[in-house]
C-alpha cells in the first residue's frame, strides 16, 4: 500500500513536471516568436530608411501591401503600392535626390499576433526646399500599421508627420465649445 502511494505520488510529480516543462517551452517559443516579430517589424522600418537613402523606390514600394495607404507630411494621400512608388520616385528625382533619412528611435506595439504599429522618429537632411535651396534638417514621426503576410511583414498604412518646432500645443484646462 505504501509502495502504491509512493508510485502514485511519483506519477503526479512526473505529470506536474512534464506540464511545467511544456508550459515553459511554449512560453519560451512565444517569446522567441515575439522577438522575431519585433525584429521583423523593426526591420521593415529600417528597410524603408535604407531604400530612401539609396533612392530605390522599387525597394521602398515592395515594403507596402498592394492596397496600402500613405499620407505624406503635407496631407497627400496615396492609395496603393504603385501610386506610393510613383509619388516617392518623383520627389526623389527633385527635392529628395540627395537627402538622407536617419532613424532617431523606433517603437513597436502589437495589436495582435499579425498586426503591429511602429512609430519611427526621424531626421531628414540634404533635401531641397520647394524653391530649390538647401533645406534645414527636418524632424518627424512616421507611423506604420503592418500586417504579417506569411513570414513577412508588409506596411498596410503609413502616416508621415513633420515635427514643427514652436507650434506644439498644450491644452490649457477644459476647453469651452466654440459658438
Amino acid at each position: 500500500m505504501k509502495l502504491l502511494r509512493s508510485i502514485q505520488t511519483l506519477e503526479r510529480s512526473c505529470y506536474l513536471t512534464a506540464a511545467f516543462l511544456l508550459v515553459t517551452n511554449l512560453s519560451m517559443a512565444q517569446q522567441s516568436s515575439q522577438i522575431g516579430d519585433f525584429a521583423g517589424v523593426k526591420g521593415v522600418a529600417s528597410a524603408f530608411v535604407g531604400a530612401w537613402n539609396v533612392h530605390d523606390m522599387d525597394a521602398l514600394a515592395n515594403l507596402f501591401a498592394e492596397d496600402a495607404d500613405f499620407v505624406n507630411v503635407v496631407g497627400m494621400w496615396w492609395r496603393d503600392r504603385e501610386t506610393i512608388k510613383m509619388a516617392h520616385a518623383a520627389t526623389h528625382k527633385t527635392i529628395f535626390k540627395a537627402s538622407t533619412l536617419a532613424v532617431d528611435s523606433t517603437t513597436v506595439k502589437f495589436l495582435s499576433s499579425d498586426i503591429a504599429v511602429a512609430h519611427m522618429t526621424w531626421t531628414l537632411s540634404g533635401h531641397l526646399t520647394p524653391d530649390g535651396k538647401p533645406g534645414s534638417p527636418r524632424h518627424g514621426i512616421l507611423s506604420f500599421v503592418m500586417k504579417r503576410e506569411g513570414k513577412d511583414w508588409l506596411i498596410e498604412s503609413a502616416q508621415n508627420t513633420d515635427i514643427v518646432p514652436g507650434v506644439q500645443t498644450i491644452p490649457q484646462g477644459p476647453q469651452k465649445p466654440v459658438k
